[in-house]
């Protein structure tokens, strides 16, 4: 099985595939979140003067969520999309969440860029780290499950008698 990096797959994956890239992204995401929860929370409680390394920490978590929420949908949606019935709502939701995900970053992003040296900006990373942190393990029970998102397809079969 191929191990996938951050960059999308050029071809259609399989399910364990698609499945195995995105836990390995998300371990590695979980390792910057934690260390970045850290910076904010150190921030916080005045144990250091970080406020411009909040605003450069909320710029690295800008760009790799946008990475890794294109990897996602370059790799699950197609298999989502022909998991008949629930599949296609499944990609719906997942697109709908990562719009909102990208709306939420793109936004502290800009307040970051503009005021780097805001103070609210650490408490924003440390609600923003927790928060994502719940949101891929949420995905992962409810979405990256091998009885989700399957390598086969399941057939219905729709006669009569």
């Amino acid at each position: 099985m191929i191990e996938l990096g951050w960059s999308a797959p050029i071809h259609r994956v399989d399910a364990g595939t698609a499945r195995q890239g995105i836990l390995w992204q998300h371990e590695r995401i979980r390792r910057f979140l934690e260390k970045a929860r850290n910076l904010a929370e150190a921030t916080l409680d005045g144990e250091n003067d970080a406020t411009e390394s909040v605003a450069s920490a909320i710029g690295d978590l800008c760009t790799i969520m946008q990475v890794h929420l294109a990897f996602e949908e370059r790799v699950l949606l197609p298999i989502l999309r022909d998991d008949l019935p629930v599949g296609p709502e499944r990609a719906d939701r997942l697109l709908d969440e990562h719009e909102r995900q990208r709306s939420m970053l793109a936004g502290l992003h800009r307040e970051a860029l503009a005021h780097p040296r805001l103070p609210t900006l650490a408490a924003k990373l440390s609600f923003l780290t927790s928060w994502l942190m719940a949101d891929m393990a949420e995905e992962e029970c409810s979405l990256l499950d091998p009885d989700v998102i399957r390598d086969d397809s399941i057939v219905i079969d729709q006669t009569c008698g």
